[in-house]
């Protein structure tokens, strides 16, 4: 099941960049969207919400299992040159209902209880969360997961 999942997960993302390439003249960025449960990992909760440009950066599967994907941000209609208000951001889902759509994985996080904090993401790492370290401090810039101790010097 996890490797048909990877593997639908790298063709469906590899369809979704050509789509982005087909409608450049649209598209400005590419946001990476996580599943907001418990079970998403590090490197996909820091991830999320981040926007990448069409053509660069990091993109799903992160990792074997990822069920994370990546949506297309269009330019707003007066870039493309129409006086027409924008429509309502939206909603997207989680594992307790639906957000709103610009809701990240550390702000829905910081919404959840403790004791389900401290089960994501350790005791130790869900007190340097609960005391402001936001989750995507959690990985290093290749978005490997950093230690207890590692991030404990980083709080200092």
């Amino acid at each position: 099941e996890a490797v048909t999942r990877t593997a639908l997960a790298h063709s469906a993302n590899t369809a979704r960049n050509e789509v982005y390439k087909a409608n450049e003249g649209v598209i400005k960025g590419v946001q990476w969207t996580s599943t907001l449960d418990g079970k998403t990992s590090a490197i996909c909760q820091a991830r999320d919400g981040e926007i990448y440009p069409p053509d660069k950066g990091p993109r799903p599967p992160a990792h074997f299992n990822c069920r994370s994907a990546t949506v297309p941000i269009t330019k707003s209609w007066r870039e493309l040159g129409y006086d027409i208000d924008e429509v309502d951001e939206g909603t997207r889902a989680s594992m307790n209902g639906q957000v709103p759509a610009s809701q990240d994985y550390d702000a829905w996080l910081r919404k959840q209880p403790a004791a389900f904090q401290d089960e994501v993401l350790g005791k130790g790492k869900a007190d340097l969360f609960r005391d402001g370290m936001s989750v995507k401090k959690f990985v290093d810039k290749s978005g490997r997961e950093l230690s207890l101790d590692q991030l404990r010097k980083r709080a200092k």
